[in-house]
C-alpha cells in the first residue's frame, strides 16, 4: 500500500481521528497502534503530520496578523507625511 502519499491513504480518516484523540489523551502511540490495529509507525507518521498541520496553521495566523501590522504602519506613516512633510522637501 502507498503509505507515503496521504491522498491515497488506505485508513478512514474516522480511524485517523480516533487514532489522534487517544494519543492527545495520553495513550502511548504503541497502544494506540495495537487497539486500532495499525503499525506503530502508522500513528507516529498520524501524529507528525497533525504536529506539523497545526504548525502551519499558527504561521498562517501569525503572518496574517503582520500583515495587518504592516498595513496599519504605513497608513500612519501615509497620515504623518501628510500632516508634517518633511523639512528640506527633497524626500
Amino acid at each position: 500500500m502507498n503509505e507515503g502519499n496521504p491522498v491515497s491513504s488506505p485508513h478512514p480518516a474516522a480511524l485517523r481521528a480516533r487514532a489522534m484523540q487517544l494519543v492527545l489523551e495520553g495513550c502511548p502511540a504503541r497502544e494506540v497502534a495495537r487497539q486500532l490495529g495499525v503499525s506503530p509507525q502508522t500513528v507516529y507518521r498520524w501524529r507528525r503530520s497533525a504536529a506539523s498541520g497545526s504548525n502551519l496553521a499558527q504561521a498562517r495566523t501569525r503572518i496574517d496578523e503582520l500583515e495587518g501590522e504592516l498595513l496599519l504602519c504605513r497608513e500612519v506613516i501615509a497620515t504623518m507625511r501628510q500632516m508634517m512633510p518633511p523639512k528640506d522637501g527633497t524626500r
